[in-house]
């Protein structure tokens, strides 16, 4: 039979841009190797990360899916056991989890198996880890991945390190993602992970919590002339309210939102809107870290007489999004077991 090529997953506009800038640098890089050999050195090795960056972009391209390739150049790729090591995230029964979950690793030389834990994030949430893999002198190789999936299959999204350290990704589309644990075939692998998802941002008012969370994002307003584009979070008067990411504010008063601040952190990234305060802990046009009180809770705007609360709202490029899974509970990662 013949073997037929892996399939690979188309990109999208950023992954071009994204790549063409990276052979920019590769390019520049590799005119240091001719001209400068005092360079040499530090210059190869980041020419060694930037291609390694570079193929992983083009066509969405992943560890376990080069070394499928490489099954391939070696004839194995439709062999059985090619195919067994490629179907084995398939064959493997996930462990899903909402919160966090912890699991020990432990490959045997002689099975092809894989772990692979499955969850719903939303755009906004993290998802963190902590990856142990055990070094001994016959381990092999540990491919370690996110996928999220689509109408066509499974696509891969990030490679997960296996260093031992806390890590975290911010989802940037809805969905159901797995992650997927496979060391390479007749390779021994020992270790342990921790998984736990959660918001990627602080909560906006100061000793809040979700519970506090009264009015959801999309819900009609005005008899349905308009919808909610934030969330109500209930607070007594004089609450103050965080930053929840550096950035510059820009105070203002007057409209629906009455005393409010709009908080940006870069041209390209999301900008932050609080609304009805009762006042300012900010000048106009300050530069605040995240997790410095900007101000504090009130009624002000057409939430007088009301009862007190922040209006929290995101706005991207593309409009206003739910701020909620940003500003879900941050992800705590479970203790490491005590080995004894």
């Amino acid at each position: 039979m013949t073997s037929s090529a892996p399939a690979s997953n188309p990109r999208s506009r950023s992954h071009r841009r994204r790549t063409v800038l990276l052979a920019l640098l590769l390019a520049s890089l590799v005119v240091l190797l001719v001209v400068r050999a005092d360079l040499r050195h530090p210059a190869t090795r980041i020419v060694g990360q930037v291609v390694h960056g570079t193929l992983f972009d083009l066509a969405g391209l992943s560890p376990r899916r080069v070394y499928a390739w490489r099954l391939w150049i070696a004839g194995l790729y439709d062999a059985p056991l090619g195919r067994r090591w490629r179907q084995a995230p398939e064959r493997a029964v996930p462990d899903s989890f909402e919160h966090r979950i912890q699991a020990r690793l432990d490959f045997a030389a002689d099975r092809i198996d894989a772990r692979v834990f499955t969850t719903t994030l939303a755009h906004g949430n993290a998802l963190s880890w902590r990856l142990d893999r055990r070094e001994t002198p016959e381990a092999g190789c540990l491919y370690a991945t996110l996928e999220r999936r689509t109408d066509n299959g499974w696509a891969h999204v990030a490679s997960l390190a296996t260093d031992g350290q806390p890590h975290r990704y911010v989802v940037e589309t809805d969905g159901r993602f797995r992650v997927v644990l496979q060391p390479e075939l007749a390779a021994p692998v020992r270790g342990g992970i921790a998984l736990a998802r959660g918001g990627s941002l602080p909560f906006p008012v100061v000793d809040g919590h979700g519970y506090d969370i009264g009015g959801g994002f999309g819900v009609a307003r005005d008899g349905g002339a308009r919808q909610h584009k934030g969330v109500d979070i209930f607070a007594d008067r004089g609450t103050p309210v965080r930053a929840v990411a550096e950035g510059r504010v820009t105070t203002g008063n007057g409209g629906l939102g009455g005393h409010y601040i709009f908080l940006s952190s870069g041209f390209t990234r999301p900008r932050f809107y609080y609304a009805h305060l009762d006042h300012f802990a900010v000048d106009n046009g300050a530069h605040v870290a995240q997790g410095d009180v900007i101000g504090y809770v009130g009624n002000s705007g057409n939430a007088q007489g009301g009862p007190t609360h922040l209006h929290f709202g995101i706005y991207t490029g593309g409009g206003a999004i739910d701020p909620a899974p940003f500003i879900q509970a941050r992800p705590s990662l479970p203790e490491r077991p005590n080995r004894g």
